[in-house]
């Protein structure tokens, strides 16, 4: 016990030794936001230009980095470069987002109806950015372009887990990007647990629903904003209308790229009894074709990123009652951190074990066989109601709208997987505990910035207050105001009525005008 308490009070003591460090570091950022430095156009526009110089000059370095993380083909760097679309998209619209956005000014705001009213779209502050292991760069890179365009100061925390990738990170914003503004911290629980205690204007945070609380709990200490880019398990529902080859191949094309490392990679799949058979062998098959009988030899298929988190997969594979359908003859080697390809059949009336309970992250993926998609609607329902994605596989309008209004999710696809998140128009989040706030494109902008509500009355004609003074007022004026404003001159529940009658005569009148010009011809 003394021990223990000792250790507390050492790793506390070591917390805020940390925090010793950061707070200059903080005030810095703060003297240059203070300063205007970040909000200018100019700042802006130069940052996010930087931002395409870095991919443009060094995506061969950042490819070769993040393979010695993940292993993979050389397209694997591909998912690391995303964030020069969004600085792209960013350039071309900053203007736009930047400048004000007028509103409508109603009549009891401003009688007179010469009032003003309009949004500032404004940066927040000094906002950090934790990042996760599983895409190390991207998920740091395009959270920055949305601070960046909303003219934000930024600490990013990368991921230590990612051991090549995190080094890499700082010696690239060092080397592009303005470090009086932009800053990265590197270490472990120790120096995440400090950045959280210190005061920031916005936390965006990437990873699982654990540390998730933790972020939230130490943003409350000072009211913090938070988005929150967790997980869930994203399920794909496939009926009898599906093209099977196309679900397969799709279905592929998203589980296995970063041997589902993904938060929303395909986490299960629903599907209709009557596509079980074709689906299971198909989708065997084309694995066979993509990783060969021997997917460890094959340079084409990644690894997982540390021996920890392969033997979490090994464990959920050992307690499955499920029948594996590929990879039988395959194990799980912690050394080389491998985890074959591994498509499990489940009965589902047993959902209850961890492979259907906890997110998977990994190239594993459960098969339960359903009656209809009502069925299929249930057990999502069951399994996590609201998963950070939902795939349906049909060419039935009605089932997609059907699947579409009685399930909830972050983000949809119909008829493909993963793709939304290529859309820039769209947003990228959760709902829930698979998190909440929204990235890309003008949606990243929005949650980085704080739109401020600004109105300008009239003084021209109007001059006095929107109330009388004490002394005129009295029960007259507040009946005239209600009358105004609340109950109107003709009962609400009358309205609809009056207003089909007014219609009807100046139908009428139109008809007894065009009656009299055709009589007078």
């Amino acid at each position: 016990s003394y021990s223990f308490c000792t250790l507390l009070i050492n790793r506390q003591q070591i917390t805020n030794d940390i925090m010793d460090t950061y707070e200059p570091m903080i005030q810095g950022l703060r003297k240059e936001f203070e300063n205007g430095k970040t909000r200018s156009y100019e700042w802006r526009k130069a940052q996010l230009e930087r931002v395409l110089d870095m991919i443009e000059n060094e995506h061969e370095k950042i490819t070769s980095t993040v393979r010695k993380d993940h292993g993979g083909p050389k397209l694997r760097g591909l998912g690391e470069l995303g964030c020069h679309k969004a600085a792209t998209f960013a350039l071309a619209n900053l203007k736009s987002w930047m400048a004000d956005t007028k509103v409508t000014t109603p009549f009891d705001a401003s009688p007179t109806m010469m009032g003003s009213s309009w949004l500032r779209h404004e940066p927040k502050g000094v906002v950090l950015i934790i990042s996760p292991w599983n895409y190390p760069l991207e998920l740091v890179f395009t959270p920055l372009v949305s601070a960046i365009a909303a003219g934000n100061c930024v600490v990013i925390k990368p991921s230590e887990v990612s051991t090549n990738s995190a080094p890499l990170i700082e010696e690239l914003v060092n080397k592009y990007l303005d470090t009086s503004c932009i800053k990265v911290v590197q270490g472990a629980i120790p120096e995440t647990t400090a950045l959280l205690k210190l005061q920031w204007d916005h936390i965006l945070y990437t990873g699982n629903g654990t540390v998730g609380k933790i972020v939230m709990k130490a943003a409350a200490e000072h009211l913090t904003p938070v988005t929150l880019e967790l997980g869930g398990k994203s399920p794909v529902i496939v009926d009898s209308t599906a093209k099977i080859d196309t679900v397969v191949s799709r279905i592929n094309g998203a589980k296995w790229f970063n041997v589902g490392q993904t938060c929303i990679a395909p986490d299960y799949v629903l599907i209709h009894k009557d596509k079980e058979e074709e689906f299971l062998s198909k989708m065997k098959a084309s694995i066979e074709r993509s990783y060969g009988e021997d997917p460890a030899s094959n340079e084409k298929y990644g690894k997982i990123i540390n021996s920890n988190h392969t033997n979490r997969l090994k464990s959920m594979l050992d307690k499955t009652s499920g029948k594996v359908i590929t990879s039988s003859k395959l194990s799980v080697d912690t050394e080389s951190r491998f985890v074959p390809p591994t498509v499990v059949h489940h009965d589902k009336n047993q959902l209850d074990e961890p492979l259907l309970k906890e997110e998977i992250f990994g190239p594993i993926l459960p098969v339960i066989t359903v009656d209809n998609v009502c069925e299929a609607i249930s057990v999502v329902k069951k399994i996590c109601p609201k998963p950070l994605a939902l795939y349906v596989f049909s060419e039935n309008s009605k089932v997609v709208g059907d699947v579409l209004e009685n399930t909830q999710s972050g983000g949809a696809c119909v008829n493909t997987a993963m793709e939304h998140f290529m859309n820039v128009h769209l947003p990228f989040g959760g709902i829930g505990p698979s998190g909440f706030g929204a990235c890309h494109g003008k949606f990243g902008f929005d949650d980085f910035s704080h739109t401020r509500a600004c109105f300008k009355q009239d003084t021209l004609i109007k001059k006095d207050a929107a109330l009388p003074p004490p002394e005129k007022a009295n029960d007259k004026i507040y009946d005239v105001i209600v009358k105004v404003l609340i109950l109107g001159f003709i009962p609400r529940k009358s309205r609809g009525l009056v207003r089909h009658l007014f219609l009807a005569l100046f139908l009428c009148l139109i008809f007894y005008v065009a009656k009299n010009a055709f009589l007078r011809l």
